[in-house]
């Protein structure tokens, strides 16, 4: 039997299976999932047994130097997942591979090269699933809980790939569904995969899971230590948790006797990887819902677009819950034109109405969130004068004022500079400051109620290990009234004392060129609209715009979800986007303008001779950020109606284009981001 091996690393763009010999000393030890050292060429390298094959027509063919892990750290099914991955997002099958491996793995790699000692051994599989199951005492359900629940049992008994969208507003009980069914499975010493968008975002629903299930749930989420995901991921293996609650990454989790895979929040972009292989944990979860004859469950108060199409036309099951838990009433929402505000003088970032509704609600002791999808303290800054803004030398993006340490930055790379006194460009001292972040809206709340207590929640005030859990935690406990944020205040929390939702500016994604922004602005408002008023106390929401005649905000202030999506589904239609189109996006980037042009050029002659009549190939053209961290870019954007031949014409494509030195093409099929 010769080893099926897969290289650790890619050389030039050669992503082969490569054929070892196991001699007699490793055959005991040589599985599906070892890791080896292996001779390759001149150099010793690690590689990835991932078959084995009793023929092969290599010649003088080499013997695998040693096996490196102590046990196999991917199954056959692993494989499998990993070449379904590698060609559906066109990615090379190593990087596809490597996301079913245990975390830190790819960062052993170099170190196995220079030390190959045996560590322990790790422990033999607990015996702990064969104690008595503890579950803490479930909710009773409602009915239309029920109803959701008899759906997804009956689709579990049948074993048969099934994908149900589990559709209820904010504070429907959605939650109570996942943790009565996972609860039954485990009884059943069955598995269980939940997907959130992301963990630490969310330390409500950890602390709900944790109650019920004690120790039979492992947590795996991107604040975590390497050493402690690793852990968890052991505990995995070795069957002592048979749930898993993480982020995308855990729908790869080696779960013992997997029944069942929910995705809480479906919509989300987190779901979506920005690096080879660019996959997306729905669709991925949906293949493993596939091949295991097992159901998936959809759940949100906001589903996709393309999600709610297919459950409309009876791709998906649907179950609605559409009423809050004991009938409480969704918050009235009250739209402010901030036109008018202007046209009363006032130039501060609260309309009256907000401030108004601020000051009755701290005078009542209850919490506020305030809520704008921006950091900093202004957005951009520019000369009046001339016109100029001040913009990253090696990102096509203005720079942000920080109050904080007074300085300008980018978001999108490290780059920081002092903020100027006069213009750049013309030399006057017409300089001003415009737009609103987080910062602004802070110091604004802070000066017109001194007596609040104030935490700001973005990516500069989280980016501390575990700062999330503190801040939402103090929140709860009272220890702060107001809380102003960006995305991160948007889903999670379900905090009774949470009476008064601001949405301080509506419009930030509307001028986003991305046939999304529309959708993604009504699915943030609805989500943020929906954290007020969810207990025994009355909310209210308000939500200040420039554009209060747009239908996302027209709708989302009725908390109608199912208008927005009939509005919405037309213009897809019409302008053949998904659902009714899949999308290939192809981005072309270089530190030299005009060779990636180049690239980009030949890369399209090639595609529009093999797309064939049901796809459309546009561009090349500059994408919105036409420069990020010194690399200039080209985008190629593919509408096809047959994914499978467009993503050949492409894979084909690039085999032939020249690649020119310093330029890179990156594939990413089927994008949530257009940018």
């Amino acid at each position: 039997m010769y080893a099926e091996v897969a290289l650790s690393r890619v050389a030039k763009y050669i992503d082969n299976i490569y054929h070892y010999s196991v001699p007699p000393s490793l055959k005991d030890k040589a599985k599906i999932g070892s890791q080896i050292l292996i001779p390759f060429g001149s150099r010793k390298d690690i590689g990835y047994i991932v078959g084995f094959t009793e023929k092969t027509d290599v010649k003088k063919i080499k013997d695998i130097i040693d096996v490196t892990s102590e046990y196999p750290l991917f199954s056959k099914e692993s494989v499998d997942l990993a070449k379904w991955l590698s060609e559906y997002y066109l990615s090379f099958f190593i990087n596809a591979l490597r996301a079913v491996m245990p975390p830190g793995t790819v960062a052993k790699e170099k170190t196995k090269l220079k030390d190959r000692k045996r560590r322990k051994k790790p422990q033999a599989p607990s015996a702990k699933s064969q104690e008595e199951i503890q579950i803490g005492k479930p909710l009773d359900a409602t009915p239309d809980q029920k109803k959701a629940l008899d759906l997804v049992f009956e689709s579990l008994k049948k074993g048969e790939p099934e994908t149900i969208l589990l559709y209820g507003i904010t504070g429907s009980g959605k939650t109570e569904v996942y943790l009565q069914t996972i609860a039954e499975l485990l009884r059943q010493d069955k598995g269980s995969i939940v997907l959130v968008p992301e963990i630490s975002l969310t330390p409500q629903l950890i602390e709900r899971f944790r109650d019920r299930f004690k120790d039979h749930i492992s947590i795996i989420h991107s604040h975590m230590t390497g050493k402690q995901r690793n852990s968890e991921w052991q505990r995995i293996v070795r069957g002592e948790s048979k749930i898993v609650l993480g982020v995308r990454s855990a729908i790869f989790a080696p779960v013992k006797d997997l029944a069942l895979i929910v995705i809480d929040e479906e919509y989300e972009m987190s779901y979506k990887q920005d690096q080879n292989p660019r996959y997306h944990a729905r669709t991925v979860a949906e293949e493993i819902s596939r091949t295991k004859g097992i159901p998936l469950i959809l759940g949100s108060a906001t589903p996709s677009v393309e999600t709610f199409y297919k459950a409309e036309k009876g791709i998906y099951k649907k179950a609605v819950l559409p009423k809050r838990i004991d009938d409480k009433p969704l918050p009235p929402v009250e739209v402010i034109d901030m036109r008018e505000e202007i046209k009363t003088n006032n130039r501060g970032v609260l309309s009256a109405k907000l401030k108004k509704e601020i000051k009755a609600t701290l005078s009542r002791g209850e919490q506020i969130i305030l809520f704008l999808n921006r950091r900093g303290y202004f957005t951009f800054v520019m000369c009046r004068e001339c016109g100029y803004t001040v913009e990253c030398p090696k990102c096509s993006v203005s720079l942000v004022y920080h109050s904080k340490d007074k300085k300008l930055r980018c978001n999108h790379c490290s780059f920081k500079s002092e903020a100027p006194i006069i213009c750049p460009k013309c030399q006057s001292s017409s300089i001003r400051y415009f737009g609103t972040g987080t910062q602004r809206i802070e110091q604004e709340v802070a000066d017109i109620f001194p007596n609040a207590k104030i935490t700001r929640v973005d990516r500069d005030t989280v980016a501390k290990r575990g700062a999330h859990e503190e801040i939402f935690a103090a929140f709860k406990e009272g220890k702060s009234n107001v809380l102003i944020g960006t995305q991160m205040v948007t889903k999670g929390l379900d905090l009774a004392n949470v009476t008064l939702v601001g949405v301080v500016a509506a419009d930030t994604a509307f001028n986003i060129p991305d046939f999304r922004s529309a959708e993604h602005s009504f699915q943030l408002l609805t989500q943020v609209a929906g954290r007020a008023g969810r207990h025994h106390l009355p909310g209210k929401v308000i939500i200040q715009t420039y554009n209060p005649d747009h239908y996302a905000i027209q709708y989302a202030s009725k908390h109608d979800y199912e208008g927005f999506y009939k509005e919405e589904i037309k213009l897809r239609e019409e302008l053949g986007y998904p659902p009714f189109q899949k999308l290939i996006n192809i981005l072309i980037s270089g530190e030299e303008e005009k060779k990636s042009l180049k690239v980009a050029e030949d890369l399209m002659k090639f595609i529009e001779k093999r797309i064939g009549e049901n796809s459309e190939a546009l561009g090349p053209v500059p994408p919105a950020f036409s420069k990020i961290r010194g690399s200039y870019r080209y985008q190629i954007l593919l509408k096809t109606e047959d994914l499978d031949k467009a993503r050949k014409a492409v894979a084909d494509s690039i085999e032939k284009v020249v690649r020119l030195k310093g330029v890179r093409v990156s594939v990413d099929v089927e994008p949530m981001n257009m940018l």
